[in-house]
């Protein structure tokens, strides 16, 4: 055989065997490198949920709070009445005289995957077909899922569907991630609640955030930590805050900004 024969064969060898992985593996070899350059750009994509480290709870108990239909202590007592609102019947913005804020917001337990299905972009079966039917249960369900996506788990050598379902959980899941998601997701539950936290009370200068599903409703807590304030928020304040999160009869609920001061 001549050297071109070798040359030309060799030539020919190597571009049914490039075609051959490239029909069989072309798609998920996208996404794969894909998903690896997403996780450059937003390099939350690459954490996943995992347990509080710590779980201990605040025993500065210093007010009760209530809104939209439930009660929860907080460790301070200087609230600010005068820069606390309530905004659209929905969402309390609790200000403090420290110049922490927390905001508390509520909804249905269905906002995020009826947001997903109402873009035009997806319909519900197909939105079935691609992620399962734990994933049209619930946000707190599709959550789960989304969030457990990392961008090794998008590899040439899985199913193409998989590559393809799995890459757009991993887009939404850096488009949705909350502030102060990159210093950690934690798991969260309490009472009828479960949810995420998203970053460390001590992880991130611009704030951090829980999200909490129920049967009947989500709701979101946003933690403002004022940058060198006087009252630094750990761990255990927020632990004291999701723990002691407990439905109160409508008659004694208001979407006012009440207050009941534990010390009186």
């Amino acid at each position: 055989m001549s050297r071109r024969t070798r040359i030309l064969t060799g030539l020919v060898v190597t571009a049914v065997l490039c075609g051959t992985y490239l029909w069989f593996f072309g798609v998920q070899t996208f996404f794969a490198l894909e998903a690896r350059n997403i996780a450059r750009q937003i390099p939350v994509v690459k954490k996943e949920p995992v347990e509080l480290p710590d779980l201990s709870i605040s025993r500065a108990v210093e007010k009760k709070l209530s809104y939209f239909g439930y009660e929860f202590e907080v460790p301070w007592d200087d609230v600010d009445e005068a820069k606390s609102r309530i905004i659209g019947g929905n969402k309390a913005i609790i200000a403090f005289h420290s110049g922490n804020v927390l905001s508390v917001w509520i909804g249905s337990p269905h906002d995020f995957v009826n947001a997903v299905l109402s873009s035009g972009k997806i319909d519900r079966d197909t939105f079935r077909q691609i992620y399962g039917d734990e994933a049209l249960q619930s946000d707190y369900s599709f959550h789960r899922i989304m969030l457990g996506t990392t961008p090794g788990q998008i590899t040439p050598f899985i199913p193409k569907r998989q590559a393809i379902s799995r890459s757009m959980l991993l887009l939404m899941k850096g488009i949705s991630a909350p502030m102060g998601a990159d210093s950690g997701i934690f798991l969260v539950r309490t009472g009828d609640f479960n949810g995420f936290q998203f970053g460390r009370p001590q992880g991130s200068s611009r704030g951090f955030s829980v999200q909490l599903y129920s049967e009947s409703c989500s709701l979101d807590f946003i933690f403002g930590q004022k940058v060198n304030g006087s009252t630094i928020i750990s761990q255990p304040d927020v632990n004291l805050i999701l723990q002691t999160i407990h439905k109160v009869p409508s008659q004694e609920s208001s979407a006012d900004l009440s207050s009941k001061n534990l010390r009186d």
